[in-house]
């Protein structure tokens, strides 16, 4: 669901993509090709078996004379050569706007299990990385404040006009099907992480009987609440969570009551600081970022908390002026480029605008949204949002609330939460201290299937694969295999947080 991944990925490598006309057409058949398409590129990504190519596809599928695009990917072949492939699973990292070809070294490791007698299909999505980044020029310089930030989006959206319409999730859900249809693959595993989750989703609606199974990893529903009520409370739930297996380091009613205090204060007296030369504000918008992308990275970070809202309370900011820092929130919105990965936030802006739920008339002028979001804002319970705040927690989150206000196509494309999804196997695994897509919207997007299973793993926060005890990510390839759920006793395994004084 982020904007931006905090994934730790390796650089994309900087070698070439040959184009579709270099790819030699892979053998007819219902599931993967047995031998992966000849490429002329050499190392195209630093993993073995792996082969590149591009596709052309329009830009807007029902607007041809709006031009075209190129969309890259990047096939791994399954290790067992001695017979054809058993599937193929096609992965999305999320952002919107980060690059499975990136984290091909990544996913290669993590599901090394799954390589064995699977192919992975990695694509780039339009706009991203090797697929034609787009670029708006507002969002190459990241803004200060939550204010600066939802101008920037506006100012994206007149700078691309009518080619916005390109960047929507079902065009990207088209131009999977594209890659797959050119390498002749009859159906997919689709695996989505945050908003791959969603991403996922919508391939699975417009292509129903192209989908053997789904993973969901972090995952959201179409309709989603746009005010992040599910997320306060999800922070909430993760704090007392944490110090509930802490053995007596931290009591997460405290940690809470503490952390009310420390909004309060920061809101009445923003701590200046700086961020790379600019001066910067820690307000309370600040400090929910903080607290958010904390709980959404556990195990790392969390632990952190309580003595550092402890020390900010007794005149000590000094960790939390660091974790604003690292975290770098707009005073209203946390978004940091990360320049080891490449991530697309003018993308990132395009889909969302484009494709999720609005807290306004899409058809209103910016004035009339402007009246209808802050009339909606105040008819909302400040308890909900405690401790942060509603107006707090709804300006952090940059994906979220009014981040889309002054987006300026009124007509543009809509997203269909209500299309029916095919009736096949599904796991959607929720790390039980996430607080950007906690369990509870993990449930609501089961429910989207027909045949869905939801395992909560205890102790971490995004995208759980990344615990380091491979247990999740075994859970997920046997799940793939089998289209069962087996093997979960191991999350009883996964460690607590440590709490640190």
């Amino acid at each position: 669901m982020q904007l931006i991944s905090r994934v730790v990925g390796l650089p994309a490598a900087a070698l070439a993509v040959v184009a579709a006309g270099g790819m030699a057409a892979a053998p007819a058949g219902a599931g993967t090709p047995q031998q992966a398409p000849r490429s002329e590129s050499v190392n195209c990504v630093p993993v073995a078996r792996a082969v590149c190519g591009t596709v052309r596809v329009p830009l807007v599928r029902a607007r041809p004379g709006l031009g075209s695009t190129t969309v890259a990917y990047t096939l791994i072949g399954h290790r067992d050569t001695s017979r054809p492939a058993e599937g193929t699973v096609t992965i999305n990292p999320g952002g919107p706007g980060d690059s499975p070809i990136a984290f091909a070294a990544q996913y290669a490791q993590v599901f090394r299990g799954l390589l064995e007698g699977h192919d992975l299909l990695l694509v780039d999505p339009r706009g991203v990385n090797r697929s034609d980044p787009v670029t708006c020029g507002a969002l190459g310089s990241l803004p200060a404040t939550r204010d600066g930030f939802v101008r920037a989006v506006g100012e994206c959206g007149r700078t691309l006009g009518a080619r916005a319409r390109g960047y929507t999730s079902a065009e990207t859900a088209d131009d999977i099907d594209a890659v797959r249809a050119r390498l002749r693959i009859g159906r997919l595993d689709l695996f989505g992480e945050s908003y791959g989750t969603y991403l996922m989703t919508v391939y699975a609606q417009r292509h129903p009987g192209r989908v053997r199974s789904v993973v969901l990893s972090s995952a959201y529903p179409l309709g989603f609440d746009m005010w992040a009520r599910p997320n306060a409370s999800a922070a909430r739930r993760a704090l007392r969570l944490m110090c509930r297996r802490s053995a007596g380091a931290c009591d997460g009613d405290q940690v809470l009551r503490d952390t009310a205090r420390l909004s309060q204060r920061l809101r009445a007296r923003p701590i200046p600081y700086t961020l790379d030369g600019q001066r910067r504000l820690l307000d309370d918008t600040a400090l929910a970022a903080i607290i958010y992308d904390s709980a959404k990275s556990a195990p790392a970070g969390i632990g952190d908390l309580p003595a550092m809202v402890r020390k900010a309370l007794h005149a000590d900011d000094t960790a939390l002026v660091d974790a604003a820092r690292q975290t770098s929130p707009l005073s209203g919105s946390a978004l940091r480029r990360d320049e080891e990965q490449p991530f697309n936030p003018e993308l990132a802006a395009a889909v969302m605008c484009n494709d999720y739920p609005t807290l306004w008339n899409r058809r209103a002028p910016v004035a009339t949204r402007l009246r209808q979001f802050s009339a909606g804002r105040a008819a909302l319970s400040e308890r909900t949002y405690w401790p942060f705040g509603k107006t707090a927690w709804t300006s952090m989150s940059y994906d979220q609330g009014n981040a889309c206000i002054r987006w300026p196509d009124r007509h543009g494309p809509v997203q269909p939460t209500d299309v029916p999804l095919p009736d096949v196997p599904v796991l959607v695994v929720s790390g039980d201290l996430d607080a950007n897509t906690p369990t509870s919207m993990g449930r609501q997007a089961a429910r989207q299937f027909r045949r869905a299973t939801v395992v909560e793993v205890p102790n971490v926060g995004h995208v759980a694969e990344q615990e380091p005890s491979g247990c999740v990510a075994a859970l997920q390839t046997g799940f793939i295999r089998g289209l069962k759920v087996r093997g979960a006793s191991c999350l009883a395994d996964i460690p607590p947080v440590p709490v640190r004084p």
